[in-house]
């Protein structure tokens, strides 16, 4: 899937907003990793995805989460890409001249 810019664009301003609470250093790029980049526990992605929500609108997001868990533990991350991806394929169509 080719990943909406302006998708792209918010995340990536979000999580840099948000990276000031975590000790990340690092350019935020589409392939950071969540947990093992940025060091982030399960409590984080929530509080992420909750943010997402209020800037998106409803998203399936605990479903999210749980396909997350059904990974193999030595994969259960997600990239900033993936969550880009999630975010194109689920949010809600915005009215013309909506927001995002």
């Amino acid at each position: 899937m080719s990943a909406d810019p302006r998708i792209l664009a918010d995340v990536l301003a979000l999580v840099a907003e948000l990276a000031g609470d975590w000790e990340y250093d690092d350019p935020i790029t589409p392939d950071t990793r969540f947990l093992a980049d940025l060091g982030l526990e399960s409590l984080d992605l929530v509080v992420l995805g909750t943010a997402l929500q209020h800037r998106h609108g409803p998203l399936p997001f605990a479903e999210f989460l749980a396909e997350l868990g059904r990974r193999p533990v030595d994969t259960r991350d997600v990239t900033v890409m993936e969550l880009v991806d999630f975010l194109g394929a689920h949010r809600p169509v915005p009215a013309p001249g909506g927001a995002l």
